[in-house]
């Protein structure tokens, strides 16, 4: 959940970028491997409702080779944009199709590889952590995750939800009003189970969860949160261990950091990477490789980028173009991408300057 999402979709070899503009409509910057990046207003194209909040989220889903932006409408109602390759897009309304109760803000959305399903998490007004999921061929339903595990209620509503292929699971992380970090998780064919992630690592307390995600390198799962002094934490679990937990700034000696970071595994580089907003206004990266230790990067100096504020971060790798990237907002809207082919250096583009008609970001 985040006022500015990107991902792969490796069905169509194309990477894409989806925000809210301040007239409340969707829209898309996406680019094909070797072609130019286009925009498209998917509220015009579909007519979906407005957007009520200006967070929203989107992914792939690999089993059935759609691409979907999933995002808060009136009246609590969560609405899904989807298309397939070739398609056209179309929308639907999940809380009517599920029947679920009214939201206040969207948390999560991803894919499910195992459970050859897709999922939504929302949070509700009656302040409890709600799921919507749909498997291939299915309708779409509804389950309340705090009732179904009797897990604590979430203090934030920044909180990440991913699948972790080595357990065949799918995961939910989030702080909880006791300031703990906690995990909701279920393997396939079994119930939802419930960790308190900061009882058994001793982690400092979090504010939000901004970072998520599986590294099949090391058949790990991780999450990392900023503590109040500016450092960024790593928690992960390899495959057949317990939770662990690490200080990666102290590891390298990196600059403090802000809460705006993002985090994500690049398969072609064998590495997993963290990129953060510095207290500078610079944007930083730490990476490992497999086998290898933590190592910094200012990637501000490295690609030439300006220097300015950012409200919202996102990185992701891009398979069909084999490169990681980060893309940022700085504070007058403008989307700026940050990208490094592998092999080759880091690269900076004003896609908001070289995009036909493209709105800002603002809400």
């Amino acid at each position: 959940m985040k006022p500015l999402v990107g991902f792969d979709w490796p069905s169509a070899q194309a990477k894409q970028l989806a925000y809210i503009s301040q007239d409340r409509h969707i829209h898309e910057f996406h680019v094909g491997n070797g072609g130019m990046w286009q925009q498209t207003d998917l509220t015009l194209l579909t007519g979906a409702p407005l957007a009520t909040s200006r967070f929203l989220v989107g992914y792939a889903w690999p089993q059935e080779g759609t691409k979907q932006i999933t995002y808060l409408g009136p009246e609590g109602h969560i609405h899904e944009l989807c298309v397939s390759v070739g398609g056209t897009w179309q929308h639907s309304d999940l809380s009517m199709l599920a029947g679920a109760p009214p939201a206040t803000q969207i948390t999560a959305g991803y894919s499910w590889t195992a459970g050859n399903a897709k999922q939504i998490v929302f949070v509700g007004d009656d302040s409890h952590l709600h799921e919507l999921w749909m498997e291939a061929g299915q309708p779409w339903r509804h389950i309340d995750l705090n009732a179904l595990t009797n897990a604590p209620l979430p203090s934030s509503h920044s909180m990440v939800g991913y699948e972790w292929t080595e357990r065949c699971s799918k995961q939910l992380v989030y702080v909880a009003r006791d300031g703990h970090l906690h995990e909701l998780f279920r393997r396939v064919g079994a119930m939802w189970e419930h960790t308190d992630l900061t009882d058994l690592t001793h982690a400092p307390r979090a504010i939000d969860v901004m970072v998520g995600y599986e590294w099949r390198d090391a058949r790990c799962q991780q999450i990392a949160i900023v503590s109040e002094n500016g450092h960024v934490h790593e928690l992960y679990m390899t495959a057949g261990q317990g939770w662990q937990h690490a200080d990666i700034s102290a590891i390298t000696g990196a600059p403090p950091a802000t809460n705006v970071l993002t985090g994500y595994a690049w398969d072609r580089g064998h590495s997993k990477q963290i990129a953060y907003v510095g207290r500078d206004n610079r944007i930083h990266e730490l990476f490992v490789e497999a086998g290898k230790t933590w190592k910094h990067v200012d990637l501000t100096t490295l690609s030439q980028a300006p220097v300015t504020p950012v409200t919202s971060l996102v990185g992701y790798a891009w398979s069909a173009g084999d490169s990681k990237q980060v893309t940022y907002v700085d504070n007058e809207g403008n989307i700026h991408e940050l990208w490094m082919p592998r092999h080759s250096d880091w690269k900076a583009t004003n896609l908001s300057s070289i995009v036909l008609a493209a709105a800002p970001v603002r809400f």
